[in-house]
């Protein structure tokens, strides 16, 4: 049975790749900080691994016998823009250690690292492929950026996703304001659509150092406006009562098409999202 590590296996993202790498056939080590929650795990599929990215020797220890690494530890925005030095260490010097220990251990470990649109700036009014330059404008997006330039320029296999806006598929109260401008380009994903991205790279050859734009596809490309319309109309709720941001989110449209045919990802489209948006409102009604 093949072995995939997964860093940052016991947060939200982490738990959802774990389970369906464990469903595809893989066993799963899974790599977190000690004060992480680890229940609810399959401990007959998975390994839990108490480690820290900051050290040489727990993550020398964890890889040893994987043949792929899923690298999800990261320090989030708005924590990433606030704690710069906490971000510096667990985003960059994490990922620029990972890589000195997958390169010394001089085994063919494949590694899947999970960066966002971000690099790419604001006020972007064109399609997004991955020869746009990137532009990084905010300090998580900066460590983004660093961090792929330390996996790409390493002797890895390497995969680098650059993944858009994640839209749960729950019902969650509007935000005080939207993160984009009303008439602002936004290309969202569903989250399901995140962790097939993230699964199928692992044994694919053809995903082998490749930088890839990984976002919801045409059904998923809109203007902010919309988005939140469609929101409230499932709420039944006026949007006018909808505040929106004063400048530019990370957002854009983007060029998905070759990573969409070598990863097969794009599996449920805006309308599904909204379906499940909506069932999950009638479910807390009890309707």
């Amino acid at each position: 049975m093949k072995k995939v590590l997964v860093t940052g296996g016991a947060g939200s993202m982490g738990r959802l790749v774990t389970n369906q790498l464990i469903s595809m056939g893989y066993f799963v080590k899974i790599f977190d900080l000690p004060s992480a929650n680890f229940e609810g795990f399959d401990t007959n599929l998975s390994e839990i691994i108490k480690g820290d990215l900051n050290s040489l020797n727990d993550i020398s220890n964890s890889i040893k016998d994987v043949d792929s690494v899923i690298h999800l530890a990261a320090i989030l925005p708005p924590t990433a823009n606030i704690k710069i030095d906490l971000a510096n260490k667990v985003n960059v010097d994490g990922t620029k250690n990972l890589v000195k220990c997958i390169e010394s251990s001089e085994l063919n470990i494949h590694l899947i690292f999970s960066s966002s649109v971000s690099i790419y700036g604001k006020n972007i009014n064109k399609i997004v492929d991955i020869q746009t330059e990137p532009n990084p404008d905010d300090h998580y997006a900066l460590t983004k950026y660093q961090s792929e330039k330390i996996v790409t320029n390493s002797k890895i296999n390497f995969t680098v996703l650059r993944i858009s806006g994640v839209s749960i598929p729950i019902f969650q109260e509007p935000p005080s304001a939207w993160p984009f401008k009303i008439n602002q380009k936004i290309e969202f994903i569903h989250r399901d659509d995140v962790v097939d991205s993230l699964c199928n790279c692992v044994n694919n050859r053809e995903a082998y150092k490749e930088i890839f734009n990984i976002s919801g596809g045409k059904t998923w490309q809109m203007l902010g406006k919309k988005y939140v319309e469609d929101y409230f109309k499932i709420l039944e709720v006026d949007n006018e009562a909808a505040n929106y941001q004063e400048l530019d989110g990370h957002f854009s449209w983007y060029d998905s098409t070759k990573s969409n045919r070598i990863l097969k990802y794009q599996n449920k489209n805006y309308k599904k999202y909204l379906s499940e948006i909506e069932d999950d409102l009638e479910r807390l009604m009890g309707v």
